[in-house]
């Protein structure tokens, strides 16, 4: 008596003999994906930020072989994998990619209905703890430390500008050490105060844009004035506390750079004594402030 394992795999069989789907493992080189292009004539419009965010990868040798395939309907006509195609063009790189030839002229509607794997995903497949708060710190290091981003935004993103999950899933694992211990100590901050003016993801940023990957107890302890856990009234910090504070409950989002430039003109205040200070600026326009070592 068969078992039912092997029902399975005879049923598999049995389909597999009635497609007319086939499956082909080809080295495709800029010339090879020239002439598949050829066989575009209708695709989705080109977005030529994903081709030069592709080509970008590729250059840099992030790209995976990772058995996403280039599909043909069975008259012959690319259905999936133009960006990529383009991409090989630009780039001039060759990589091994399933190209698969046969289906049903329709089939284009059922492509990329799921939900993508976000970087957040990626962290936590691979074992990392608070993947969420740890990649989008990481992107955000990126943006407004390396980049020098005067974003509005910590969650917007620009895709040629940003680092691939890859590029994440990467940078976590040199870094994850003091990544995590930045995420615990900020979330444990922010755990303590009653309004919840910036997310944790903000204040590991702001922690790190003024103390680095290893901040100090006193950087921590400025974060308690500036979310409002510690208060001492008429100094820079429970000034800037006051404005995100009056944002939050009348729902009136501050410019995050603006946050951000401010935290460092605060923080350069608290450093220094912490005197009285009234009133404070920072115009958007600007250059973020020196930090005060």
């Amino acid at each position: 008596m068969r078992t039912q394992i092997e029902q399975v795999f005879t049923s598999t069989r049995q389909s597999l003999s009635r497609t007319n789907i086939s499956v082909e493992l080809v080295k495709v080189t800029p010339l090879m994906a020239e002439n598949f292009l050829k066989y575009n004539p209708v695709n989705r419009k080109v977005s030529q930020r994903n081709v030069s965010f592709l080509s970008k990868q590729m250059e840099k040798g992030l790209f995976l072989e990772n058995g996403e395939s280039i599909v043909f309907d069975k008259n012959n006509i690319l259905k999936d994998g133009q960006h990529r195609l383009m991409a090989i063009i630009k780039s001039g790189k060759s990589y091994h990619i399933p190209i698969v030839r046969g289906v049903v002229s329709n089939s284009m509607a059922t492509y990329d209905t799921g939900k993508n794997r976000n970087a957040g995903d990626v962290l936590s497949i691979a074992g990392f703890k608070s993947s969420s708060t740890v990649s989008a710190l990481i992107k955000n290091i990126d943006k407004y430390f390396y980049r020098g981003s005067k974003c509005a935004i910590t969650g917007s993103t620009n895709r040629t500008e940003t680092l691939s999950n890859q590029e994440i899933l990467e940078n976590c694992k040199d870094n994850y050490d003091w990544l995590i211990e930045l995420v615990n100590n900020s979330a444990n901050i922010y755990n303590k105060s009653s309004l919840k003016t910036l997310s944790v993801t903000n204040l590991s940023l702001i922690a790190y844009m003024i103390g680095g990957e290893k901040p100090s107890k006193e950087v921590y302890s400025f974060l308690k004035h500036l979310i409002g856990v510690s208060r001492t009234e008429e100094t820079a910090t429970s000034y800037l506390y006051g404005k995100i504070y009056n944002s939050k409950v009348n729902k009136e989002p501050l410019n995050f750079y603006w946050i951000l430039g401010m935290s460092i003109k605060a923080w350069n205040y608290y450093s220094d004594g912490n005197p009285s200070v009234r009133y404070f600026k920072f115009q958007i326009d600007q250059e973020l402030p020196k930090v005060n070592k």
